[in-house]
């Protein structure tokens, strides 16, 4: 086996671009669209992962005093209620989430209210109910074999042949320690395009345009530096377009609200809406643009690679 490196995974990503993103785009707007929906906003999401990382990190440090304590997945609830949440600052929670200490605060009550987050030992946890403890079993279950998808992706990209079965059983069998780094990486895609856009409801509806055009274009052979060097690639592209009310019925996001949010897109030049059929496209400039730039749309690429080589250099260990 020739050497790995996160390195050598973010390489291969970006000379597949389109192929990857035709995955990666409807991944992310999967798991975007599910903090919309079961937390009623992404910034709301954006806190429970945060919370959400804490418990798995207090539950690896069990194996600070026993080598075999079994984080796995199947194990992973009893391990929920053994571990205790840590006291965090706002001013802390804040900055690793990218919001306002204002509106974490009000955030954080409201997910208490809501029994998604709550108190124990006095500090405030991410300890839901049994009703939230079985769908999370669910939408788990179904990120834990898209995340394997993807890495298959890479996997045969690099050459390697490497199951989804396997990769799956890898995540599940040590489910703290990979889902501990997954929601860093998550987090830090949160913090990246809450920068850049100042709303992660502009990004999910974005995902959907952009999923639309690298649906059309995945068997060409792009890069990530040929769309950058020469967008007109994509020019038989970027007039494929979307209504507000297909974007609506797959993020679940209001019908009036997604209207709103595209006019802010158009307003930031990334999309464009036609005047006779009222749906929206990408504009051709977008990619030359500061917002969807080359170097904001690379370190997503090297945020998600890093994740990737952390699960494929353990499984290559075992074999």
């Amino acid at each position: 086996m020739k050497q790995l490196s996160a390195k050598i995974i973010k390489d291969k990503i970006l000379q597949n671009y389109i192929e990857y993103q035709y995955l990666f785009a409807e991944f992310q707007s999967n798991f975007l669209t599910g903090l919309h929906s079961r937390y009623q906003s992404i910034e709301n999401g954006n806190l429970v992962l945060y919370f959400e990382k804490q418990t798995h990190q207090e539950i690896l440090r069990q194996k600070d005093y026993d080598l075999e304590f079994n984080i796995s997945y199947e194990n992973f609830w009893e391990n929920h209620g053994v571990v205790n949440p840590r006291k965090i600052s706002l001013k802390q929670i804040a900055k690793s989430t990218s919001l306002p200490k204002e509106t974490t605060r009000r955030k954080v009550l409201l997910l208490t209210k809501q029994k998604v987050l709550n108190k124990k030992n006095k500090n405030i946890g991410w300890l839901p109910n049994e009703q939230y403890k079985r769908s999370y079993n669910l939408f788990v279950e179904k990120e834990i074999q898209d995340v394997a998808k993807l890495i298959n992706f890479v996997c045969q990209k690099l050459n390697y042949s490497i199951s989804n079965e396997t990769i799956t059983e890898e995540l599940k069998k040590n489910f703290s320690f990979y889902w501990l780094h997954y929601l860093r990486t998550q987090l830090e895609y949160l913090r990246l395009w809450s920068k850049q856009l100042n709303d992660l409801e502009l990004c999910l509806i974005f995902l959907q345009i952009a999923n639309l055009i690298c649906s059309k274009a995945k068997e060409m052979e792009i890069s990530h530096k040929d769309i950058y060097q020469d967008p007109s690639l994509l020019k038989e592209f970027v007039k494929i377009s979307i209504s507000a009310t297909s974007i609506s019925e797959v993020t679940k996001i209001p019908r009036a609200t997604c209207v709103r949010k595209l006019d802010i897109l158009i307003g930031l030049k990334i999309v464009s809406q036609d005047k006779i059929s009222k749906r929206y496209y990408i504009m051709p400039d977008t990619f030359s643009g500061s917002l969807i730039s080359e170097k904001i749309t690379e370190n997503v690429v090297k945020t998600f690679s890093e994740f990737f080589f952390i699960i494929l250099r353990t499984i290559f260990s075992k074999t």
